[in-house]
């Protein structure tokens, strides 16, 4: 059972701020199912819409389950395992658990079986809420050998001594006694209402233990991050300073993150469709920010969209080759979860110059901190509005933005920015509320081109200058040596004690190598153990660490050194001579072109 969060009553409270919202604009869309898209001939695409459901229908399915989740025992202290894909059913049963009292917890299924026993026995749930197919491929089943085929070794969720709640049609695996989840939130009875409160008022409860999300781990040190209603609230309250949502906007995003917050504000979320995973196709997503027609949905373009860099590189090339349109409602592109290098925003900018391009900078623990303006941080990358320049006059690190209002910041004296608000988790799952969040990432204050040559001690909170300047975040290194691929941040200290644990390697480090659009690629140097060959070590690698260690870890690139490259007094691998090697290998490769 979770301890006993405080709270004050003038925070902001997630249930409340959906049910305001839903009070508001009731019969407004509210969430569009992911659809179906089709390629056809001309390079055109059509769209078949998921079901929509309205304010007012995804108020009542919030109190629906709650009230029946209650009745089958599920309240206050008790915690759900969570692993049902973005829908409308899923954000209503997250949030109905909630709203019952409990909390969700997110465990991607992915990590296999090892890793995932680690974090359910930490969180410990005692209900658990999947899609029937997982409960198929994980379990004892005509299907399970096909997923074993493709590579997918999962945990058994069938066999979890918890509650079970199933999404989907029944399907062999989905334990006996299983309630489906659209029983849920079928309509109440006139008068019946959550425990506690009078139908349709959600109560402020902004200490309640809302979502735990789990950050990368090893097997032996699995991190929860534990957020409540008021968290959460606040969050998005700090997202909307800069990030507006409003009703009659449209955001298309598969991230629970984005969703929630263009809910509080009465637009409608649309979602990404997906096949077996839940990966994101970017140039399928790109056809779907259109308006619709359809006999179910009918509803305008799209107005905001959330993507990282590597998501909207390819969507860019398309563009560019004509084969991809964007429709002129889409006015803001949020991009997030991974640097945004300047050239990339520069051509950004000029494939797409009628965007308005929102670059968040936050973590798990604490998001967001800061949001800077696409034309901002051009402006500070050219030099132009830049405190500190580099010896061609552009400006110096990477630009993250004014923190946040609500956002406490300060400096280290090595310059890890360490941050706090009201947005910032309660803590880690198992250990004490957090005071402060040491980012990891080391930041100098900038003040613009006003304040050009002026010192900015580590100590400051951030102060405004005499002139009225407001500090900026200027990002130059990671206290931790932080690979960011895609949406995951990768630790390598994290995964190299135990890939150095496999039979044959003597050695092993993991480094980023920038790819050119911010993203990075994740390369695994090892050294052999003597009489070990180079190649059957790489075959044994490839086949061990997927049970190692997260998938989302997982190398892309194997290289098999014969001595690791070594600096400082302590003899620790060079990561920036190895990050040199690597990048010069890749050159090297784009030089010769494909074969």
């Amino acid at each position: 059972m979770p301890s006993e969060i405080t709270g004050g009553q003038d925070s902001p409270d997630l249930i409340a701020a959906v049910y305001a919202a839903a009070e508001r604009v009731p019969d407004n869309p509210a969430i569009t199912a992911p659809g179906r898209t089709r390629h056809r001939p001309g390079g055109k695409v059509s769209v078949r819409p998921g079901p929509t459901i309205t304010y007012r229908q995804l108020m009542e399915g919030i109190e629906a389950t709650s009230v029946r989740l209650q009745a089958d025992g599920f309240g206050k202290g008790e915690r759900m395992l969570f692993s049902v894909r973005p829908s409308p059913a899923a954000c209503i049963l997250a949030l109905g658990a909630v709203r019952a009292g409990g909390s969700v917890v997110f465990i991607d299924p992915g990590i296999g079986p090892s890793l995932f026993r680690d974090r359910a026995e930490l969180a410990a749930p005692g209900w658990a809420a999947a899609e029937s197919l997982l409960y198929a491929v994980s379990t004892r089943s005509p299907i399970r050998p096909l997923a074993r085929r493709r590579g997918l070794l999962l945990p058994d969720y069938g066999a979890m001594d918890v509650r079970h709640y199933y999404s989907g049609p029944w399907m062999p695996g989905v334990p006996r006694g299983a309630t489906p989840v659209k029983t849920l939130r079928r309509p109440l009875t006139t008068g019946t209402t959550t425990t506690g409160t009078t139908k349709g008022q959600p109560g402020h409860h902004p200490a309640q233990e809302a979502v735990i999300i789990f950050t990368s781990g090893t097997t032996g040190a699995p991190k929860g991050v534990v957020h409540t209603r008021g968290s959460l609230a606040a969050g998005f309250q700090q997202l909307s300073t800069k990030c507006t949502f409003s009703d009659g906007d449209r955001i298309h995003s598969e991230q629970l993150m984005m969703g929630l917050p263009a809910l509080i504000a009465g637009a409608h979320w649309t979602m990404p469709s997906y096949g077996f995973s839940a990966h994101i196709d970017p140039l399928r997503l790109a056809g779907e920010l259109g308006p619709v027609a359809g006999k179910r949905s009918t509803y305008d373009g799209a107005t905001h969209l959330f993507l990282v860099p590597s998501q909207l590189a390819p969507i860019l090339d398309g563009i560019e080759r004509g084969e991809v349109t964007l429709p002129k409602t889409l006015g803001t592109v949020m991009l997030g979860a991974a640097p945004v290098l300047a050239p990339f925003l520069e051509r950004a900018t000029r494939v797409l110059p009628d965007v308005d391009f929102k670059l968040i900078y936050g973590m798990t623990e604490l998001l967001p901190i800061a949001i800077a303006d696409g034309r901002e941080k051009l402006a500070f990358a050219s030099g132009a509005d830049a405190g500190h320049l580099t010896q061609d006059g552009r400006g110096e690190g990477d630009f993250l933005g004014e923190p946040l209002p609500a956002v406490e910041i300060r400096l280290g004296e090595d310059h890890e920015l360490f941050a706090r608000g009201p947005n910032m988790c309660h803590g880690y799952l198992g250990q004490d509320p957090m005071i402060e969040h040491a980012t990891g990432d080391l930041v100098r204050l900038d003040y613009g081109a006003g304040a050009r040559g002026a010192s900015t001690s580590p100590g400051a909170r951030g102060a405004s200058t005499s002139s009225g300047a407001r500090p900026r975040l200027v990002m130059i290194g990671r206290k931790k040596d932080m690979i960011i691929r895609g949406k995951t941040n990768i630790y390598p200290a994290l995964y190299e004690p135990v890939i150095a644990g496999v039979a044959g390697v003597a050695e092993a480090a993991m480094v980023g190598v920038p790819d050119g659009i911010g993203d990075e690629s994740v390369w695994l140097a090892v050294v052999p153990r003597a009489g070990q060959s180079a190649a059957a070590l790489k075959a044994r690698l490839g086949q061990e660490l997927p049970r190692l260690i997260d998938e989302s870890a997982l190398p892309d690139r194997i290289e098999v050194l014969d001595n690791m490259p070594v600096s400082g007094r302590h003899r620790k691998p060079d990561r920036e001579a190895l990050r040199q090697q690597f990048g010069a290998v890749i050159d090297a490769a784009a030089l010769v072109g494909p074969a």
